[in-house]
C-alpha cells in the first residue's frame, strides 16, 4: 500500500491544496511553500500518538478559528493486492472503509470500477476544530465515505474511526528535521525498542531487570560514610514532623521503567577508548547510526510483505553529500514509499525529474507541480536534457526561488549569477539587493529560450523570460508572447544590447578597471567603450575564467557594485510582478493582452 494523495484544507499556512506522490517523491520549493504542513499533515493520519503533536489555534489557517473553522486532511490510499475489495476484509467491509476506484490517467474517482485500469483505493480523513468552550483542539481520524460528508463533529453525524491496526498496518514513520538523535538510539526510543523486539529481542525483559537492579543497589548512596550523617539528620526530622518513620533513600532514577527508558543515553566509542555520550560526538555520526538502524527495520518490514512508509525532512541537516546520495538510494530500495522534503540541490539530483515536486503556497493556496508529469523519454529534447539531467542543479536552484527567470542563452545565465555573487560579495544594510533572495536564474540552452519556458511552464509560477534587445531577442519575445499560454512578463534588454553591453555598461561606471592586474594577461582595450565588443568575440564570450576574474574585479569597485546592485534590483522587481520607474523600463501590452514586455530605458538612471 501507499499514499496516492494528500488534500489540505485550512491547515497552518494552507488554505487548500493537493499533493500526488510517486513511490519515490522528493518535495522541493522555498521557505514558507508548504513542505513541512504536508509532512505534518501525513503525521496527523498515519502517525501513532506519540508522533502526533497537540494542536492549537495556530494550527488553523489564520490563527483565529471560528466555531465553524475546520483542519481537514484526506489522504487517498492505493496499491492494495490483489485489486479486489473482497480479498481485504480488514479494510472494506461493514463499518470500514468504502471501496473506491481510481483511473490513473486522469487521478478521477468512482464508486465503481469502469476500467480494466481502475485502481481500488480507500480515503483516510482526518478533521480538527477548536472548541471555545474549553479552549481545546478535539480531532477525529476516521474513514471518508464521500467527499461532501458531513462535519464529523456534527450531532447525528455517523463516521467510522480507523482502528489503530489499520494504522500500524500501514507501517508510517517520520524522521522530522528537528531530531533529538541522541533520544533516538536508545531503549527510550520507540523505533529502538520496536526493531529489537522486531527480530525477536526482549527489550522489556532486560529494562526490567534494571529496574529491579537501581531499587535495590550493592552500595546505596544514603550510606556512604560522608552522606549518612546528614540522611540520618533528614530521617530524624520527618520523624519528628510527621510521627512515623519514613527514611530518605536516593536512586539514581524514579526506578520505574519509564525511569529506566528516560535515563538511558546511548554511547559510541572507538577501540578500546572510554565511551563517550552521543551528544559528546558530532551530529553527523548520530544521524547516520539512527537512520541506518531505521532502514535496517524497514528492510525487515518489507522483507516479511509488511509496508513500510518512510518520510523525512530536509536529511542534508546533518548528513554530507556523499552519504546523502547513499541514503536516498537506500531508501528506495528498503522503503515501501518514500517521501523527502529538502533544499539541497544535492538530494534534489537523486531521483527522477517526474519524482521531484515543486510546492508554490500562492495567499494560502498550495500548487504542487512535478518537474515532469511522466519519466523523461530516451527521446527527449536536448533543452529537456539540459533542464532535467546535465544542469538539473542549476534548475532545481532556480525553481526554488519565488520568481524565476528564463535568460535567452547559457551565457546570460552565467553573467547573471556572477553578478548576483557580486551582489553578495558587496550588499550592505542600506544596499540591500532582492534579486540574490527572490530570483533563480535558469541555464537555458542557447536560442532554445521558447522550448525551455514550455518546459518549466507547468512547474513555476512566477517565471519571466529575458531576450537582447537585438533583433534576434526582439524576434524571441514576439514568438513567446503569441504562444497560446504565453509568459505573463518578457524583459528586453536596451535597444541593441546583449548581456556583453549590460556588462560594459558596469565596468563603464569606473574605468580604472581596465588597469586590473588579473585581467592585463587579456589584452583588455585601453577604451571602456571598446570593452563590450571586446567581450563578444567568440574567443572570449564563453571564456568563464575571464568572467570570473571581471567578477571579482567588479566586486572591489564600489561604482561599479552599484550598477550591479541597481540592475539586479530592477531584474528581480519586474519578475517579481512589481511595479518600476518608467525611467528604467517601459511596458507594452501583447495582442492577445496575456504578456507584458518591459524594455529597459536608461539602465544607469537612479544611481
Amino acid at each position: 500500500m501507499r499514499i496516492h494523495a494528500i488534500e489540505i484544507e485550512g491547515f497552518r499556512g494552507i488554505i487548500s491544496g493537493k499533493v500526488r506522490f510517486n513511490d519515490f517523491t522528493v518535495l522541493i520549493g522555498p521557505n514558507n511553500s508548504g513542505k513541512t504542513t504536508i509532512i505534518e499533515a501525513l503525521a496527523l493520519l498515519f502517525g501513532r500518538d506519540r508522533l502526533v503533536r497537540t494542536l492549537t489555534e495556530h494550527d488553523f489557517y489564520g490563527s483565529c478559528p471560528s466555531v465553524t473553522d475546520r483542519i481537514k486532511i484526506v489522504a487517498t490510499i492505493a496499491g492494495f493486492a490483489p485489486n479486489d475489495p473482497a480479498r481485504h476484509p480488514d479494510w472494506f467491509r461493514a463499518n470500514r472503509a468504502v471501496p473506491k476506484w481510481l483511473n490513473p490517467a486522469n487521478d478521477t474517482l468512482s464508486p465503481e470500477k469502469l476500467n480494466d485500469d481502475d485502481l481500488l483505493v480507500c480515503q483516510i480523513a482526518f478533521c480538527a476544530r477548536f472548541d471555545h468552550a474549553s479552549l481545546e483542539v478535539e480531532s477525529i481520524r476516521y474513514f471518508l465515505d464521500d467527499v461532501a460528508q458531513d462535519d464529523p463533529f456534527g450531532d447525528d453525524v455517523s463516521i467510522t474511526q480507523i482502528p489503530l491496526a489499520l494504522i500500524k498496518e500501514l507501517g508510517f514513520f517520520l524522521v522530522p528535521a528537528s531530531r533529538t538523535w541522541d533520544r533516538m538510539i536508545s531503549f527510550g526510543s520507540e523505533l529502538f525498542r520496536r526493531a529489537v523486539t522486531y527480530v525477536g529481542g526482549k527489550p522489556a525483559e532486560t529494562v526490567i531487570e534494571e529496574r529491579d537492579r537501581l531499587r535495590n543497589p550493592t552500595a546505596p548512596l544514603e550510606v556512604d560514610e560522608k552522606m549518612k550523617p546528614l540522611i540520618d539528620e533528614v530521617n530524624r526530622d520527618i520523624v519528628s514532623l510527621f510521627g512515623r518513620q519514613t527514611e530518605l533513600k536516593l536512586r539514581l532514577t524514579s526506578t520505574d521503567s519509564d525511569g529506566v527508558l528516560e535515563a538511558v543515553i546511548p554511547h559510541f566509542s572507538e577501540g578500546d577508548q572510554i565511551p563517550l555520550p552521543s551528544r559528546r560526538h558530532g551530529s553527523g555520526l548520530i544521524s547516520l547510526q539512527t537512520l541506518i538502524l531505521l532502514m535496517r527495520f524497514g528492510s525487515l518490514r518489507t522483507a516479511n510483505g509488511e509496508n513500510f512508509l518512510m518520510c523525512i525532512e530536509e536529511p542534508e541537516l546533518h548528513i554530507p553529500p556523499p552519504q546523502q546520495r547513499r541514503l536516498l538510494h537506500l531508501m528506495q530500495k528498503h522503503a515501501s514509499q518514500t517521501i523527502i522534503t529538502t533544499h539541497s540541490p544535492t538530494v534534489a539530483a537523486v531521483p527522477d525529474p517526474h519524482q521531484l515536486v515543486l510546492l508554490a503556497n500562492d495567499a494560502g493556496h498550495l500548487t504542487a507541480s512535478p518537474l515532469l508529469v511522466t519519466p523523461l523519454d530516451t527521446d527527449a529534447t536536448s533543452p529537456q536534457r539540459g533542464l532535467f539531467l546535465s544542469d538539473r542543479d542549476a534548475t532545481i536552484t532556480a525553481i526554488m526561488n519565488p520568481a524565476v527567470i528564463i535568460p535567452e542563452g547559457k551565457t546570460d545565465a552565467s553573467w547573471l549569477r556572477l553578478l548576483a555573487r557580486v551582489a553578495d560579495l558587496s550588499t550592505t544594510n542600506e544596499n540591500l539587493v532582492s534579486f540574490t533572495h527572490e530570483v533563480g536564474v535558469i541555464p537555458t540552452k542557447d536560442s532554445r529560450i521558447a522550448d525551455v519556458f514550455d518546459d518549466l511552464r507547468g512547474v513555476h509560477p512566477m517565471l519571466t523570460c529575458l531576450v537582447d534587445g537585438d533583433a534576434q531577442g526582439k524576434a524571441y519575445a514576439r514568438t513567446l508572447a503569441a504562444k497560446l499560454e504565453p509568459p505573463a512578463r518578457v524583459m528586453v534588454w536596451p535597444d541593441g544590447w546583449t548581456i556583453e553591453d549590460v556588462i560594459g555598461w558596469v565596468l563603464a561606471a569606473d574605468h580604472s578597471i581596465l588597469q586590473d592586474p588579473e585581467l592585463a594577461p587579456y589584452g583588455l582595450p585601453t577604451d571602456i567603450g571598446k570593452f563590450s565588443a571586446f567581450l563578444a568575440q567568440d574567443n572570449f564570450k564563453t571564456d568563464e575564467v575571464l568572467h570570473g576574474l571581471i567578477a571579482d574585479a567588479i566586486s572591489a569597485k564600489p561604482q561599479c557594485c552599484a550598477r550591479v546592485a541597481h540592475m539586479l534590483n530592477v531584474i528581480a522587481s519586474l519578475a517579481m510582478g512589481r511595479d518600476v520607474s518608467a525611467e528604467w523600463a517601459t511596458s507594452t501590452v501583447s495582442k492577445s493582452g496575456k504578456t507584458t514586455i518591459w524594455t529597459f530605458n536608461n539602465v544607469v538612471s537612479g544611481i
